[in-house]
């Protein structure tokens, strides 16, 4: 069959190729508009005009076919092609598709919200398609959700129009517990956690949200919280952390968490077996991190950062070696803090695992403060010149990130330097420092408000 005189086949290819060369170019759209965009209704309308593409190229291919069929007259005239279509597609799919259009225009939740559907886990919203809303829980497992069901359900969404997320915690104890101290102690294990967020109530800013005694249970008095975590954060492990801590604390303080009780009957010549645990000395694959320690220049709670150090070193099954190194790195570190810092507070913490850890040290340098202009005056002191020491050089490396960060005509973004990328830097004093001999990197890191400086160690 020759093509060429055939108009049909050729308007045919035509149409073909007008509607590939359309959802190329939708699609790059698309992805250009929703790659990095946590607004529902464009992901929506994304993959809508997809929808409208093909449909619009399967009509303009079935008016070959029948001239008195038109594309108005199939739209807007109720015609029996969108009867067999609306009767092929059923009703479901129909209400997913309205639902969805609804869902994207009202916006009761956004890419990244962490939502509770009625009846189900909680879950963050990943994406939507027309038919589906796909939730992620625990593990990253997926749950494809229809629109119609988000549509018809109750809702809660923790972080609506918010740059956090909330999460809602509930504890019981006994009937003679005394609800005062047992609320103070949720209120201090949430401060405790490395996850949580301070919150703010009425322009005054608290470590941790407050505790409510609302209802009685039948055997147990609830206790009720909220913990408010970073979007990043994973939920489940900030809801574990937080619940490890007050299972711990309510254990230690004589808080009885109530349960039924059982009578148990056994049976004779019932053996009863104790399983020898045998204490593990390799270290820990788990990730772990440390409650922040705030220290000053003074000295102040450095024998609470090396305890936490050391502790870090126990819970991981480090060497007896392996702990002395964590713990001289942590005292060197903390001198070095001490050398570039005038009365500055810091923040310190370790996470990692038995296989490799990381020691944070941050503190606050705010570009344009009282506080950096005093941060950068000790580069030019006699404190600094007369020392030639490890401390030194990272001072300098800090110093020369404020200056950047200061400087609103840098384009390069955050100053930052590592050790291991420049290796002609551990000559000299730096080489000799035990920081530098025992670490495998140390990073340095300046922004406009924070300066951090990273160790580094693989065990």
């Amino acid at each position: 069959m020759n093509i060429s005189n055939n108009p049909h086949m050729i308007r045919i290819i035509l149409t073909l190729a007008i509607g590939v060369v359309a959802l190329i170019a939708v699609g790059y759209v698309v992805r250009r508009f929703t790659k990095h965009s946590d607004k529902i209704h464009r992901r929506y309308i994304g993959k809508f005009l997809y929808l409208i593409i093909i449909l619009a190229c399967l009509i303009n291919i079935l008016e070959m076919f029948d001239p008195n069929l038109r594309l108005s007259s199939v739209l807007l005239k109720g015609s029996a092609l969108i009867v067999a279509i609306l009767g092929f597609a059923a009703q479901p799919a129909i209400s997913d598709l309205i639902c969805g259009f609804l869902i994207s225009i009202n916006k009761p939740f956004e890419i990244g919200d962490r939502i509770i559907v009625e009846g189900m886990e909680p879950g963050i919203v990943e994406d939507i398609t027309l038919r589906h809303t796909i939730l992620r829980i625990y593990d990253n497992l997926k749950v494809i959700v229809p629109n119609s069901v988000l549509n018809s359900k109750t809702i809660t969404n923790t972080s609506y129009r918010f740059d956090r997320r909330g999460i809602h915690l509930s504890y019981s104890v006994s009937y003679d517990t005394d609800v005062a101290e047992a609320m103070d102690i949720i209120r201090d294990c949430v401060a405790e956690s490395p996850y949580t967020l301070d919150v703010e109530t009425e322009g005054i800013k608290e470590d941790s949200g407050p505790v409510y005694f609302l209802r009685y249970a039948d055997s147990a008095l609830i206790l009720e919280t909220t913990i408010w975590v970073l979007r990043t954060t994973n939920s489940y492990v900030a809801t574990t952390d937080v619940n490890m801590r007050v299972n711990e604390a309510f254990n230690k303080y004589g808080i009885e968490i109530p349960y039924n009780f059982l009578n148990i009957v056994q049976r004779e010549n019932t053996v009863s077996e104790t399983v020898d645990r045998k204490a593990r000395s390799t270290p820990r694959k788990r990730r772990q991190r440390t409650d922040t320690v705030s220290i000053t220049s003074d000295g102040n709670n450095v024998t609470r950062a090396v305890k936490t150090a050391r502790e870090f070193a126990k819970t991981q099954r480090l060497s007896e070696h392996a702990r002395m190194q964590l713990e001289l790195m942590t005292e060197e570190l903390i001198g070095i803090m001490s050398y570039i810092s005038d009365g500055r507070k810091a923040k310190l913490w370790v996470e990692g695992s038995g296989q490799k850890y990381r020691i944070h040290m941050t503190f606050p340098a705010n570009v344009g403060s009282d506080e950096y202009k005093k941060l950068l005056s000790l580069s030019s002191s006699g404190k600094n010149e007369a020392v030639n020491t490890f401390a030194k050089k990272i001072f300098e490396k800090v110093v020369t990130g404020l200056n950047r960060s200061s400087n609103t005509e840098e384009t390069t973004g955050d100053y930052e330097w590592s050790l291991q990328d420049n290796a002609s830097d551990k000559e000299g004093e730096i080489g000799e420092s035990i920081l530098a001999s025992i670490s495998d990197d140390i990073k340095v890191t300046v922004t406009k408000d924070m300066v951090e400086l990273v160790v580094i160690k693989t065990v």
